[in-house]
């Protein structure tokens, strides 16, 4: 499987049911300098708290955006 739908295969679910979702960088793997994300999922017209806890996330990990892998 193309590593973009890899990707894209944890947001879908959310999109096709109407759920707002963020996706938010945690971390990355020292081996492969690839990202580690968490994906928030919240309540259909609640996107003001999926952002809110996106923004929580960013703002105590200290993890900038975006995260450019090792190569």
């Amino acid at each position: 499987m193309p590593f973009e739908m890899c990707a894209y295969r944890r947001v879908v679910p959310a999109n096709l049911l109407g759920l707002p979702s963020a996706c938010v960088p945690a971390s990355h793997d020292e081996g492969t300098g690839l990202p580690i994300g968490v994906l928030i999922t919240g309540r259909r017209f609640r996107e003001d708290l999926c952002l809110e806890a996106a923004e929580a996330i960013e703002t105590r990990l200290g993890v900038a955006t975006p995260i450019d892998p090792v190569r």
